[in-house]
């Protein structure tokens, strides 16, 4: 039986209406943690390393954040010796804590010949001088690939930002120092430093982490210490116990593999792509596609199409066949003997081939995700100045939000909303669909799931956003997704 719709460019809507999900505060999880990073600030340095935009416990780029002692991944009360995590308290005597550190223990020049890390004066401690996964405040709170920074890192920011402090960041009274490079920015705020429950410097200076135990003393562990006279961060040695922030870093080639991720508080906890497969700014649409490809081409037809083969029917898919009750087709002999892929293998995922680390094509689920998860707004002029229309997608702030549909941003401002949240830019060129990795719920095998983003609906105020199908041997954009 010949397949009549067989490649037909037709949309057939399947998801015009919000869906509401009821779920946690989107800022924060029950602990009252963030529950992952916000996206990633590229400064173009030479290493790749991306600095995150806040503190790792903050939720605005001028918050505080949570401080933490050394090695310890949650914040608490009182910063001394007694509540240390890595350290034998019962075998402590008063002005002799630091001999009972149980990891962690460097030799430093010979001098410091007892502690539980020597033998009769020969060393038998752990050597470690840089922080386990496991005590990293960062990747334990954050997850990915971010860290705590090295020495290296804070020197590389030092040595190629312009840096100006500034005592009311944004209007917000926050005071602090700005890196900036690369058209970018990264606001470090004042936030101080905590010894025993004492907070020392709050709105003058502050201090953040670096991964590795100070050169000078196993006492202590390198600190970057910053100040508005000075503006620049200097390395210092402090006490492992005290309580300072920790300003998150992500290495080239992990979860971002040199692209910028987002996080828009989704339950999945998947990261969104700033911008398509292709795209050099984020109001580029990149790459054209066809569904399985992972290279651009001049022509998108079904004869050009990677996975298709000519029959006595007409045109018939090679690979990714699901049972469809066609049976004129290839993978018909009375019975169904397709392969039965309803998901791009990663050899076909065009995320995969081009961009790498963990970036993969998002799932139709993960779309509806997007969709019912996310606050839409259309914008005719993104940024008011790139002349390009299409959807941002914000990371909701209320479960009133999720899944809705806002007309104009200049209307949503009102609710809080400004471009400085956490948003991503889907911009509407053409058609203005999206791949997914998945083949259609229905098994019609001919059509793929793709976000669908038509905003041809401003006679009767209403615009859509949706998963719609679309036929595999169409070009189409591609925004990538990890974790």
């Amino acid at each position: 039986m010949k397949k009549e719709t067989f490649f037909r460019t037709a949309v057939i809507a399947l998801l015009s209406t919000s869906v509401f999900v009821a779920c946690k505060d989107d800022k924060s999880d029950d602990n009252g943690k963030v529950s992952a990073a916000d996206n990633a600030v590229d400064l173009g340095l030479k290493s790749g390393t991306k600095w995150a935009k806040m503190n790792v416990g903050a939720t605005n780029p001028w918050d505080q954040g949570s401080l933490f002692a050394w090695g310890e991944t949650t914040p608490k009360e009182t910063y001394e010796w007694s509540t240390y995590m890595h350290l034998n308290n019962a075998q402590v005597k008063e002005g002799s804590e630091w001999k009972q550190i149980n990891k962690y223990q460097i030799v430093v020049g010979g001098s410091l010949s007892d502690g539980i890390w020597y033998d009769n004066v020969k060393f038998v401690g752990d050597n470690k001088t840089t922080l386990d996964p496991e005590d990293d405040a960062a990747k334990v709170n954050w997850g990915g690939d971010w860290a705590t920074p090295s020495e290296e890192d804070f020197l590389e920011l030092r040595e190629n930002c312009e840096v100006e402090s500034t005592s009311d960041y944004k209007g917000t009274g926050v005071a602090g120092v700005i890196y900036k490079a690369n058209g970018k920015e990264v606001f470090f705020p004042s936030i101080g430093w905590i010894s025993g429950d004492f907070v020392i410097d709050s709105g003058r200076g502050g201090r953040l982490w670096a991964n590795s135990i100070s050169s000078v003393t196993s006492r202590a562990h390198q600190v970057w210490e910053m100040d508005s006279d000075r503006r620049i961060f200097y390395v210092d040695a402090q006490g492992r116990t005290s309580g300072a922030g920790v300003r998150a870093v992500c290495k080239a080639g992990g979860n971002t593999n040199g692209h910028d991720a987002v996080d828009l508080g989704l339950p999945s906890g998947k990261l969104w792509a700033t911008m398509n497969i292709g795209a050099q700014k984020v109001e580029d649409y990149g790459f054209y596609l066809a569904w399985g490809e992972t290279e651009p081409k001049e022509f998108y037809s079904d004869s050009t199409y990677k996975y298709v083969v000519k029959t006595d029917y007409g045109y018939s898919f090679s690979k990714y066949q699901v049972e469809d009750n066609c049976v004129g087709d290839v993978w018909y002999k009375k019975d169904f003997v397709g392969d039965g892929k309803a998901t791009l293998e990663n050899v076909d995922d065009a995320a995969v081939a081009n961009w790498g680390g963990k970036w993969r094509m998002p799932t139709g689920e993960q779309m509806q995700e997007l969709i019912s998860e996310c606050y839409w707004v259309w914008t005719d002029n993104y940024s008011d100045t790139t002349k390009v229309g299409g959807y941002m997608v914000f990371k909701a702030k209320t479960d009133a939000n999720k899944g809705k549909i806002a007309e104009d941003f200049a209307n949503v401002q009102s609710e809080g909303y400004t471009m400085e949240d956490t948003h991503i830019f889907l911009p509407k060129i053409d058609r203005g669909w999206i791949w997914s990795s998945s083949l259609n719920y229905n098994k019609m095998v001919m059509s793929t799931m793709a976000i669908d983003l038509d905003y041809g609906l401003k006679e009767n105020n209403q615009g859509y956003c949706g998963l719609s199908l679309a036929s595999r041997s169409l070009g189409l954009p591609i925004r990538p997704v990890c974790k």
